[in-house]
């Protein structure tokens, strides 16, 4: 079995596994939908001339973001409701948000770029959408959502929020990457995402930075270089493996 994706030249590859792994100078390989190896090793033994390379040369590799609170449209007719929450869903695929759990039945749907499930459970840990959820409980564990839908909270992306509880607050840089990350996935069973480890979904970030503290320092300018959903690059072009 070789891979059909490699990215390699990874500057910083956060695994966002048990132990918070961090790799420099590291690659990533993955079989169509899920990861086969990554680390600082030999990665050629999994090119052959069907495999799709990119060069992550100075760029950071996260997994992708989850958001486990979306609540939508609901106080508009039917067919608004549906083209708004769909517009607010591509917006939020675009802030690298790919899987999305909602405790609304019509909103679910599975896509090659972005999951929308329905939430079965309560979350454990508080769920912070503002600043003031934060300022208010100053959890040590918590997970971060755009609360999108919610009154008054019309927001796509993590970035905002992220800048202000990693720099105002002090939150450390592990536990504000778990909260949009392995956190919610563990949080909701969503066993198979939210880390990179050998035999889960290739749902992965490629971001314009080289560490993410630099990420967390940043507003103001798109940083997401490369969006990658199942094995498949979508964002911004598509390549097919």
């Amino acid at each position: 079995m070789k891979a059909t994706l490699i990215i390699k030249n990874i500057e910083s590859l956060y695994t966002c596994d048990k132990d918070f792994t961090v790799y420099k100078h590291a690659f990533i390989a993955c079989h169509h939908d899920k990861i086969i190896d990554l680390g600082v090793h030999d990665y050629k033994k999994w090119i052959d001339s069907a495999t799709r390379v990119l060069d992550a040369c100075g760029e950071t590799v996260i997994p992708a973001f989850i958001d486990c609170n979306f609540e939508g449209f609901s106080k508009v007719r039917l067919g608004d409701q549906l083209r708004e929450n769909n517009s607010a869903l591509y917006a939020m695929k675009t802030n690298g948000i790919l899987t999305i759990l909602s405790d609304k039945k019509r909103i679910q749907k599975k896509e090659l770029t972005q999951d929308v499930f329905v939430r079965k459970q309560e979350s454990k840990y508080p769920i912070i959408e503002r600043e003031q959820d934060f300022h208010e409980l100053k959890p040590q564990k918590f997970i971060v959502s755009c609360g999108f839908g919610k009154p008054n909270s019309y927001v796509y992306s993590f970035q905002h929020l992220a800048y202000i509880l990693f720099n105002m607050y002090k939150v450390d840089l592990r536990t504000l990457l778990e909260s949009m990350t392995s956190l919610p996935a563990k949080t909701f069973g969503l066993s198979d995402r939210g880390s990179l480890e050998k035999g889960k979904l290739a749902d992965i970030l490629i971001l314009q930075v080289p560490t993410m503290e630099h990420y967390y320092q940043t507003l103001g300018r798109p940083l997401i270089h490369r969006m990658i959903k199942n094995g498949i690059p979508f964002y911004p072009n598509w390549i097919v493996c």
